[in-house]
């Protein structure tokens, strides 16, 4: 997976009260913007560009998935972060503009190494 800059959309209700996730973006010198649903997220991406986006799978009008159909054109890398008991997993579904549904799904660990290997990939 890799990235071509720090600019990420996260969407969903939920991100805006992921401390952690934030704080992890926010010390890799990432700019952040958040949308609570596939509107707000498609009104964003027509004004800002973005390199990373990381939706919940279930949105208020729609999931992901439908997200992801207003991906395809765009050279970002995306991941649905998919609720499983007290935790999630992260499905990889774009990678740098590609269609890559399939991948193994990551733990939030696994998930946070790999933003960290994106990341240092990275020019400073």
């Amino acid at each position: 997976m890799k990235l071509s800059g720090r600019n990420v959309l996260l969407v969903g209700r939920n991100f805006k009260g992921a401390r952690a996730l934030k704080d992890k973006l926010h010390r890799w010198k990432f700019q952040c913007h958040f949308a609570s649903d596939m509107r707000a997220a498609s009104d964003l991406l027509r004004s800002q560009p973005v390199d990373l986006v990381l939706t919940n799978t279930y949105l208020p009008d729609g999931t992901g998935f439908d997200l992801l159909v207003a991906l395809a054109h765009l050279p970002v890398t995306a991941f649905l972060c998919v609720p499983v008991e007290n935790s999630c997993l992260w499905v990889p579904a774009i990678d740098g503009g590609k269609k890559c549904l399939g991948l193994p799904s990551l733990r939030p660990l696994e998930f946070g190494k790999m933003l960290e290997e994106m990341v240092l990939c990275l020019p400073a």
